[in-house]
């Protein structure tokens, strides 16, 4: 997924709209990146915590070499897959169910951090897909090609280090099971997912507080 970031004026987005720059402009809480296991589970865990997302598809290279970092069945021990299907098949029948927004046509393309129009109003994260522009306060990233992910938090300033995820928390943008190049466990994931839609609740929850 070409997801260069970079800090952007950006107009307000409905009037980008109006402007015929975006197909379709739509402003959420969070969006989650990734609709497999991984995704549905943090999708799952914003839920719970009243916290409005949409979850979208993200691309891995076609490339053989490219190694991805995202949670493959393929990946895992004949225990371990069978375990990984139950929790996808759970994940699956709970969206449904609760009716989450989950669009798994809709792939994102680019990623950026872009500067609001309104004074002292932080950045927000523009993600934009086939249908026209994200816009939210944060974005969990669940799939993606390792070495895009560097590439990608390379342009951010960011590598993958020890204090990472925390850096990364500050600007709205959170990893689930993609920080590794060995895939973490399903029940490493669901931990990841629980923490992350916990930290995405908090910093929406604060955004929202009067000054």
């Amino acid at each position: 997924m070409p997801m260069p970031s970079s800090h952007e004026d950006v107009p307000d987005p409905q009037a980008r709209a109006l402007q015929g720059e975006d197909p379709v402009a739509e402003s959420t809480s969070a969006v989650v990146i990734g609709t497999g296991l991984s995704g549905l589970a943090v999708a799952a865990e914003l839920a719970r915590h009243a916290v409005a997302a949409v979850t979208v598809d993200g691309l891995e290279s076609s490339a053989p070499t490219t190694a991805t970092c995202a949670l493959r069945v393929a990946d895992l021990s004949s225990a371990e897959s069978m375990e990984y299907l139950e929790v996808l098949r759970h994940l699956r029948k709970h969206a449904v169910s609760h009716g989450l927004d989950v669009r798994h046509q809709l792939t994102a393309r680019h990623l950026a951090l872009v500067e609001s129009p309104e004074p002292d109003a932080p950045a927000r994260w523009a993600v934009r897909t086939d249908a026209g522009v994200l816009y939210a306060d944060a974005v969990v990233l669940t799939r993606c090609a390792h070495n895009q992910l560097r590439r990608f938090l390379a342009d951010l300033g960011y590598s993958l280090g020890e204090h990472l995820l925390e850096a990364l928390g500050q600007i709205g943008l959170y990893l689930v099971g993609v920080t590794g190049l060995a895939a973490p466990s399903t029940r490493e994931v669901l931990l990841q997912a629980k923490h992350v839609g916990a930290e995405v609740s908090a910093r929406v929850g604060a955004g929202l507080q009067p000054a």
